[in-house]
């Protein structure tokens, strides 16, 4: 469901399909000095998505990432099909973009399926606590690609301050009326151990 967490897919079913190539990596910030270990740590749950097809009627959505003995990062996202809570998970994986590059940028290769060979998923900016940012992209075609985006937080919910930032970030590089909200509610949301 996100970053890692909610990311990569690997069909275009259900992605935000735009009518031009992926944006010049240097028309958008990813973040700088990006700190892997403090990323991974904890869940993360869903706060804003682009609607994806592997989430269809989902709500309740987190992602947890667990560090493999090969460098690489487990990814699992799931989350829960409202009313009746049925859990529905995706285990993916994730490399470093360019780990050799300094400063390390939150930039990953992400895949659901098959070798994760594209700088696929980008963080634009994370505080590693309160709220991440996150925006991927696919070209399809020569003149088309396929985007997907989330906010993230380690809370269920973000406070206002927090939700300023956020909303500069919406506002300034994604397609907020594109955005869905994602239901967190204690009421609603079981979450399975952990969460």
């Amino acid at each position: 469901v996100v970053l890692l967490a909610a990311v990569a897919v690997t069909s275009t079913i259900g992605q935000r399909i735009v009518n031009q190539l992926c944006p010049d990596p240097a028309s958008r910030p990813v973040v700088q000095y990006f700190d892997l270990e403090r990323y991974v740590e904890g869940r993360w749950y869903e706060i804003l998505r682009y609607e994806q097809h592997f989430e269809k009627d989902c709500d309740c959505g987190y992602a947890t990432y667990t560090p493999q003995s090969d460098g690489s990062v487990k990814v699992e996202n799931c989350c829960e099909r409202l009313p009746n809570t049925t859990v529905k998970c995706s285990i993916g994986k994730a490399v470093v973009s360019f780990p050799d590059q300094f400063p390390l940028e939150g930039k990953f290769n992400v895949t659901f399926g098959g070798p994760p060979n594209n700088s696929n998923y980008w963080i634009m900016e994370t505080d590693y606590d309160n709220f991440a940012v996150i925006y991927y992209c696919k070209n399809i075609s020569d003149s088309k690609s396929a985007e997907a985006a989330w906010v993230l937080s380690k809370q269920r919910t973000i406070n206002p301050t927090v939700r300023a930032v956020v909303d500069k970030l919406v506002d300034k590089y994604l397609v907020r009326q594109d955005m869905r909200v994602t239901e967190q509610g204690q009421e609603k949301c079981k979450y399975t151990a952990g969460g």
